[in-house]
């Protein structure tokens, strides 16, 4: 399941802020904290207590503390890669290396004997394959992707989803800023446009940035700014109940099909649908009921989502007249009873089709979602969220 996160800055919040705020995003599912170390000004004593009093904090609500730190800092705090004591004093779980060393040092530093997690830059692949080339253990490596604070700075998806791609083959997790849309929520540095790591997400509803970081392959979840809303904290609560969701097992499910039909705990990318007029309950179960929907081998004309044929084979579905002659891309089509063998498969059109009787217009996936349709390759679930 993808794990949910906040940022803090405690040099700009207060003690009953931090404990108000921790208690909340526990309240709502959220069990990582992340800081920025090197933001805050003082003596190693007093960063230690300033860090120490927050992850005491956050560790109360159980929740893990990344501390991200740069190479001035790390110098600065008296820790060198053979000895990361003052890290683990300060209380962190997950040390954060804003920009790597690039030699040997990195590997000291993610095997270290203190038994901290360390985040290494998504971004910087051919760093993170030689600190593995060079003995670091991967099981303690997390991949962390840049928040830009700075409008039109941000990441692109295909840059995250081909990072994520490598992460996964080495059986590493990945971490990803979303941003609050809150006004005025910040991040550590005197700048609130928003703290995404991908740009498009700068100003998207955050249940849907998170969808697209479930798409993209992303493990991990963090809001880079704070402070995120309770109802933006209700959002995302209402996305992960559509994302997870449970397929039940039918007894007329053949060995050969069990194995591709999503049965058990599933996690699928949900699609906001406006029905169209006129949309029976059958039909409506089929989009909103039947939690079995993923994709056929091809979709480059429609996204096929065939196995409601079996669960609904009994039960008619009648053929509707629709006035378009062409379906277009997000129309969402059921086929109807003219095409007994194939009834109640559920198609999403990508490309503009012929209108040809057998399928019932549903409905359209809303404009500002479709770009999530190109997640949607091969066995990838989904489901339909109404509008």
């Amino acid at each position: 399941m993808i794990q949910l996160g906040v940022s803090l800055y405690p040099e700009q919040e207060t003690a009953e802020q931090i404990e108000a705020y921790l208690k909340l995003a526990e309240y709502y599912g959220f069990r990582k904290v992340f800081t920025s170390l090197f933001s805050v000004q003082g003596t190693k004593e007093e960063i230690i207590a300033y860090f120490r009093s927050l992850c005491d904090a956050a560790h109360r609500h159980g929740m893990e503390v990344y501390g991200d730190c740069n190479a001035r800092f790390f110098m600065e705090m008296g820790a060198s890669p053979d000895d990361l004591s003052v890290f683990k004093k300060i209380g962190l779980d997950v040390l954060r290396l804003d920009l790597m060393f690039n030699d040997e040092r990195d590997v000291a530093i993610v095997n270290n004997k203190e038994g901290l997690g360390v985040q290494l830059n998504a971004s910087l692949i051919p760093s993170v394959k030689r600190v593995i080339e060079l003995g670091g253990d991967k099981s303690r490596i997390i991949g962390s992707y840049n928040f830009y604070p700075l409008r039109n700075t941000g990441a692109d998806p295909q840059s995250v989803l081909e990072a994520n791609r490598f992460f996964k083959s080495e059986g590493m997790r990945t971490q990803i800023f979303i941003s609050s849309l809150v006004k005025g929520a910040h991040g550590p540095w005197p700048v609130s446009d928003g703290l995404p790591t991908i740009e498009e997400h700068r100003d998207l509803p955050v249940g849907l940035q998170l969808r697209h970081a479930l798409a993209l392959g992303c493990d991990e979840v963090i809001f880079g700014n704070a402070f995120v809303s309770e109802e933006e904290f209700k959002e995302i609560d209402a996305a992960m109940k559509q994302i997870y969701v449970y397929g039940e097992d039918k007894p007329f499910y053949f060995p050969g099909i069990r194995s591709q039909i999503p049965i058990g705990d599933i996690e699928r990318i949900p699609l906001t649908i406006d029905l169209a007029p006129g949309v029976s309950d059958t039909e409506k179960e089929l989009l909103f009921g039947f939690t079995k929907h993923n994709s056929a081998e091809y979709t480059h004309i429609i996204i096929r989502s065939r196995w409601g044929r079996f669960d609904y084979r009994p039960i008619p579905i009648e053929p509707r007249t629709c006035d378009k002659e062409y379906f277009e891309e997000g129309d969402v089509l059921i086929i109807n009873g003219n095409v007994p063998r194939y009834k109640g498969e559920v198609h999403i059109v990508r490309k503009k089709i012929r209108n040809d009787g057998t399928q019932n217009f549903v409905g359209k996936i809303v404009k500002e979602e479709l770009f999530l349709l190109d997640y949607l390759h091969y066995m990838v679930n989904f489901g339909f969220i109404p509008k």
